[in-house]
């Protein structure tokens, strides 16, 4: 008994009996054809792919025979998730231009109006004049006459001064001019700048995934298209194979049983079962590669390649490892982080110094009232200066912040040795990936071509009643074996070598930059 999708189907069942060689041929044919659709599923397509609205473009070419550069085009233009991360970029470059407006003068109008309880006053109080005493020298028709004034004390009253009316409306136009931060201004336009960086390659990224995931799909579908075709051709011939078998059974001359009719039909029907799993399995795949260009579900799309390409990598592995450290994305990423933490530092220590700016102010006052504080002297007025900021104490606030963003900065070093080690990892298991496949599709085309051949002669020799029932099913296995497991090699390194485009970062950039 073996399982296949929900179905369990017996092989072996008292006198109907496979042979144990064609019991292996069997369960090997079920298991390319299950492994060669597993990057098809929709679980490898991807959140990213299965949430992407859809949207199409009236621009759209036709698609009864999309090429990969048409599917790539599409899926670069209107994929969300290119769009939402050209979108990060512009929130970078607005981060960026707010960080550099630090540099330039502020300047800004400010107006109040205010009614106060009652009219503001000042109290003059009450004061002692003293006159002290003196002569004066009157002249008079005698001559002169001295007068004596004695001393005396005048007492002034209490005064109660109104200052101005108590509606009052101040305008003021004010500016400032940072002249020395201590760092502080140009470390935030550093960060900026890195964030800058490191937002266009996620867009990068984003866009060598994009890229990644419409070539697995576009040859998926190529694969599920040749595996469907194996799968039919196979059927047919077995079909053909029953209606002989049949005829020998009841017409010929006896060497041909019932046994050998009910084995024959045994594989005709699971045959038919498979042939309807890999038709599911090419609409999968198609659906995937839809998503992937976020056109709508129902369009219906026909694939023009007509074979999965294979082209040998001639590429030295420390070659392509030291690629990986200067176009990978994630690795230009983290070197951006780095130089971000840096000027944090530098940030955090501005903290420590002084800083110095310009100032100054202009001011008009409208009241009803025009004498007091409010005269006409007194309602335009402006001001300048220099202003000075020397920090003393602020309980270690800042020598602290220093000592987090140094540990910040140690953390991301250690995560780039980790991320060093990492890519060199995965492009070493992508490039031995590579050397297997491209050894294994010398022997698998060299198996597949003598596995047809192998079925050819054994169906004419079934004929003839040469060989055995069992013999001329096994071969045609065999042959859509060889010829899946070849397929499956062909994608494997397809697969492969796309992977190392997109871990690497190299290859596909140029494409990326033409369509955009």
């Amino acid at each position: 008994m073996f399982k296949y999708g929900t179905k369990w189907i017996s092989l072996k069942t008292g006198k109907h009996a496979l042979p144990t060689g064609l019991i292996r041929i069997t369960l090997l044919l079920i298991g390319v054809f299950s492994w060669s659709t597993l990057p098809l599923s929709w679980a490898q397509a991807g959140d990213e792919v299965l949430l992407t609205p859809q949207t199409l473009e009236d621009s759209v070419p036709p698609l009864s025979k999309l090429t990969l550069q048409n599917c790539i085009d599409l899926a670069l233009r209107n994929n969300h998730a290119s769009s939402a991360s050209r979108y990060s970029i512009e929130i970078a470059e607005a981060q960026h231009r707010q960080a550099l407006s630090a540099y330039w003068p502020q300047v800004g109008i400010k107006a109040t109006y205010s009614i106060l309880d009652e009219d503001p006053n000042f109290v003059f109080p009450s004061r002692n004049m003293q006159i002290p005493a003196s002569t004066i020298i009157a002249t008079t028709p005698l001559g002169p006459m001295p007068i004596e004034i004695p001393a005396s004390t005048f007492v002034i009253p209490e005064q109660n001064v109104k200052l101005m009316d108590r509606q009052n409306f101040v305008a003021s136009l004010n500016a400032t001019l940072p002249l020395y931060t201590g760092g502080k201004i140009s470390s935030i336009v550093r960060q900026s700048e890195q964030g800058l960086r490191a937002a266009k390659e996620e867009s990068r990224r984003t866009d060598l995934q994009v890229v990644y995931d419409t070539t697995r799909y576009y040859y998926g579908a190529v694969l599920g298209r040749e595996l469907l075709r194996i799968g039919r051709d196979t059927l047919s011939r077995m079909e053909v194979t029953l209606e002989l078998t049949e005829n020998l059974y009841t017409k010929g001359s006896g060497r041909v049983k019932k046994t050998d009719y009910l084995r024959n039909k045994t594989v005709v029907e699971w045959l038919r079962s498979a042939v309807s799993s890999l038709e599911a399995n090419e609409k999968l795949a198609k659906a995937a590669l839809s998503n992937s260009m976020a056109i709508p579900w129902d369009t219906p799309i026909e694939v023009a390649a007509t074979e999965i390409p294979f082209t040998p990598v001639r590429s030295d592995l420390r070659d392509l490892v030291s690629e990986s450290y200067q176009f990978n994305p994630d690795w230009r990423r983290m070197e951006a982080g780095l130089m971000a933490a840096d000027a944090k530092i530098s940030e955090t220590r501005s903290g420590h110094l002084p800083k110095i700016g310009l100032f100054g102010n202009l001011n008009r006052i409208e009241n009803s009232y025009d004498k007091g504080i409010v005269t006409q002297d007194n309602r335009n007025s402006w001001a300048v200066g220099i202003g000075l900021e020397i920090p003393l104490f602020d309980g270690l606030r800042t020598t602290n912040e220093i000592r987090e963003a140094n540990a910040r900065l140690a953390k991301l070093k250690e995560q780039q040795v980790l991320l060093r080690e990492g890519l060199a990892l995965q492009v070493k298991h992508l490039f031995i990936q590579l050397m297997k496949t491209q050894d294994q599709q010398v022997s698998t085309e060299s198996a597949a071509i003598s596995a047809e051949e192998n079925r050819s002669l054994n169906e004419r020799a079934y004929q003839e009643e040469l060989v055995e029932t069992k013999d001329v099913i096994e071969a045609q296995l065999m042959e859509s074996l060889m010829k899946a497991q070849h397929l499956k090699t062909l994608y494997d390194h397809l697969e492969a070598q796309a992977n190392l485009d997109f871990v690497v970062g190299k290859e596909v950039t140029a494409l990326i930059e033409g369509v955009q």
